[in-house]
C-alpha cells in the first residue's frame, strides 16, 4: 500500500495534463466574414418510388430544426436572406429504414431510420458555393416491440433533431 498514494497522484496528474492538451474547440471553421446565415426551406427531392416513406411537412420540420439548432449553438445569427453572409440550401433526397435487431423468428424488433439530404452553403452576394455535401444524414433507432417501443413518427422526429445537429456541426466546425 506504500505505492498507492504516489501512483494515484501520478495518475491524476497525467489525466489532468491529457485533458489540458485536448484539441477540442468550438471555433468556427467558416471564413471570419461569415457571421450571419439564412436557412432556405428544404425541398422534397425524393423519387416517386420512395414517397411511401414520406412524412408530411418533413421539409419544414428539418428547416425549423436547423434554425433552432443554430440559435442554440450561437456561432451564427439566423437572418433574412438579404442580410445574411451565407445561405444554406437543402433538399431531402431519401428516408431509409433498415432492420438492426431481429427476434429468433427473424421478425424485426428494432429499426434505424435515416434522413438523407443534399446541402449547399452559398455566398449570397456572389452565388459561389462555399461547400457542398451530397448524401448527408441524420439517424435514429427505434423499437417496434417490447417496453422500449416507439412510433415511427417519433423516430423521424429524433432523426430530424440529429440531422439538424449534424448540419450545424458541419457548418460551424467542418
Amino acid at each position: 500500500m506504500k505505492f498507492a498514494r504516489p501512483f494515484s497522484a501520478l495518475l491524476v496528474g497525467s489525466l489532468l495534463l491529457s485533458q489540458a492538451s485536448c484539441g477540442y474547440t468550438r471555433k468556427m471553421a467558416l471564413p471570419r466574414n461569415i457571421k450571419t446565415i439564412y436557412i432556405d426551406t428544404f425541398q422534397n427531392r425524393m423519387t416517386l418510388g420512395e414517397i411511401y416513406a414520406y412524412e408530411p411537412g418533413l421539409e419544414i420540420k428539418i428547416t425549423n430544426s436547423v434554425v433552432r439548432r443554430l440559435q442554440i449553438d450561437g456561432n451564427l445569427k439566423v437572418m433574412p436572406r438579404e442580410k445574411a453572409d451565407a445561405v444554406l440550401e437543402g433538399e431531402l433526397t431519401a428516408i431509409q429504414q433498415d432492420g438492426v435487431r431481429f427476434t429468433g423468428l427473424e421478425r424485426i424488433e428494432e429499426y434505424r431510420i435515416y434522413l438523407v439530404v443534399n446541402l449547399k452553403l452559398r455566398d449570397p452576394k456572389t452565388g459561389e458555393i462555399l461547400w457542398e455535401e451530397i448524401g448527408f444524414s441524420g439517424d435514429a433507432s427505434y423499437f417496434v416491440t417490447g417496453p422500449l417501443t416507439v412510433s415511427r413518427g417519433e423516430a423521424v422526429e429524433r432523426a430530424t433533431e440529429r440531422l439538424a445537429r449534424n448540419i450545424v456541426d458541419r457548418i460551424v466546425e467542418d
